[in-house]
């Protein structure tokens, strides 16, 4: 019987693995990454050999590489287009682990951020253990979010005193998530959405590779430094090829 780690290796950079995550690194036998296409997507492989050179033994596990599967544009039939994608992806991981590891040795994927958070690789595995593998066993490694970074970053909280804090999308926030929340945090958003909402109310902390040395933060009134943020997202998109940004919106009390 086989196990699956499922690593959150945070932000970007090794320091800010848990120990609990370093510990379960230098358990694997096996190291699997799916390399991303695109101009710049090397680096998302880079930092995970970069983590595994800081902190495991050279000899000690091997690595195992596909490509990653695309993920055609998405519109109206968004759920439906990444259910596609999930399966595919199900598919390619489950040979990978069939094809590469032996019984009893220990497989490992490192997951950006952390695990639960706007990440596929727990359902893909639990999919997997259902369709390809019954006897494989795996268990989730939580990492620090990209949302505790920028927070940090920015020196703010997540949510007010008694007020709430919403997790969402920026697809999401476009079709209304984030009307009536006092704090929300936005991911996945690459194309500037926050420039297409009403946010005469709002205070942004936006920031872009955090914890990388690429690192760019921008904050301020919303209405006020929107355009400056657009700016920087076309610029490091020109200049990496990708972006991974996030932001958190504050919603200003009356009279505040």
């Amino acid at each position: 019987m086989s196990m699956i780690y499922l690593i959150g290796m945070g932000p970007g950079g090794p320091e800010y693995l848990t120990m609990q995550a370093i510990a379960a690194l230098r358990k694997l036998d096996v190291v699997f990454i799916l390399e991303k296409d695109g101009r710049g997507k090397e680096a998302l492989s880079e930092a995970r050999r970069q983590i595994l050179d800081t902190y495991c033994e050279p000899g000690t596990f091997r690595i195992v590489t596909a490509p990653s599967p695309g993920r055609r544009p998405a519109g109206e039939d968004y759920l439906d287009v990444v259910a596609d994608w999930h399966q595919r992806k199900t598919a390619l991981i489950a040979g990978m682990i069939r094809d590469s590891l032996r019984h009893g040795e220990i497989g490992g994927i490192l997951v950006w951020g952390d695990p639960a958070l706007y990440d596929s690789n727990i359902a893909i595995l639990h999919r997997i253990r259902r369709e390809h593998l019954p006897a494989l066993r795996f268990e989730v490694i939580p990492g620090i979010t990209s949302a505790q970074l920028l927070t940090a970053r920015h020196q703010v909280p997540l949510n007010e005193i008694g007020e709430d804090v919403l997790i969402t999308t920026a697809r999401r926030m476009q079709a209304g998530s984030v009307d009536g929340h006092s704090s929300a945090v936005v991911m996945l958003d690459s194309n500037a959405a926050f420039e297409r909402i009403d946010g005469d109310d709002l205070d942004i902390h936006w920031g872009a590779y955090l914890g990388t040395e690429n690192e760019v933060l921008v904050s301020g009134p919303l209405r006020e430094v929107r355009g400056r943020i657009a700016e920087l997202v076309a610029e490091q998109k020109q200049r990496h090829g990708w972006i991974l940004d996030i932001y958190l919106l504050k919603r200003r009390r009356a009279g505040g």
